[in-house]
């Protein structure tokens, strides 16, 4: 077996099984800023009756609030055999799978919404992700994402102190950061336009999560993370 893959089998089905298991609620007043405009763009297009796919779903937060808006279809895929146990109840079908080699187990423009949060960073090579992501995507289909921003404001300031960014420090598993200006790159090979949607700024370089303001369209490339949305072509 790879051993990067058994590593990272290994790191996140430890991850998993050391989280307490939650039934998540999804109040606007004890969401975060992100977490918030992750549910309005969901409901923006709309989650009633349509096919959704969640790449890295983690503990099934996602899954389970698309479940209870009405998805016709639920789908999952991830490394972590722990992670799809967590999942398996809110999923018609799952797959444990390396993203970055195997094929998706589902049909081509299928999926209405695929998300994918917290999942290109930790790929050397995300070619096939991609591709597989774009090809079980219906045309007019909605991907989302969200990745850590190496050049938040946050990641700018812990720089200046001596710091290194959080997007390094926070999580080990992590091989590869994109700009606003390297998604676009990323995603021009197959003419789509990734759009930023604004989350929130920590101000904080000693914890980050105590003092978060929200973000603007002016300013949304310095986020803590880099939330945007797709709408596939084909």
């Amino acid at each position: 077996m790879d051993k990067r893959k058994e590593f990272t089998e290994k790191a996140f089905d430890r991850i998993f099984l050391e989280k307490e298991k939650l039934s998540y609620r999804f109040n606007d007043d004890e969401l975060s800023i992100r977490d918030l405009k992750v549910k309005q763009q969901l409901l923006e297009v709309g989650v009633f009756g349509k096919k959704y796919l969640d790449i890295g779903p983690g503990t099934g937060r996602w899954l389970q609030f698309v479940k209870n808006n009405g998805a016709s279809y639920c789908g999952a895929i991830d490394i972590s055999q722990e992670s799809l146990n967590r999942c398996n109840k809110l999923c018609d079908k799952t797959q444990k799978a390396d993203v970055e080699c195997e094929i998706f187990n589902f049909e081509s423009s299928y999926f209405d919404i695929v998300v994918s949060f917290m999942v290109l960073e930790h790929l050397k090579n995300p070619e096939n992700y991609l591709n597989e992501i774009i090809r079980v995507t219906k045309s007019g289909g909605l991907i989302l994402m969200t990745i850590p921003n190496i050049l938040s404001f946050l990641s700018r300031l812990r720089v200046i102190i001596g710091k290194l960014p959080s997007a390094i420090t926070d999580d080990h598993t992590h091989v590869k950061y994109y700009t606003k200006k390297e998604l676009k790159k990323l995603f021009k090979p197959y003419n789509l336009f990734p759009v930023l949607i604004p989350t929130s700024i920590s101000w904080n370089p000693f914890a980050p999560k105590k003092l978060l303001i929200p973000s603007n369209k002016l300013i949304k490339s310095l986020d803590d993370h880099l939330l945007f949305r797709i709408i596939v072509n084909k």
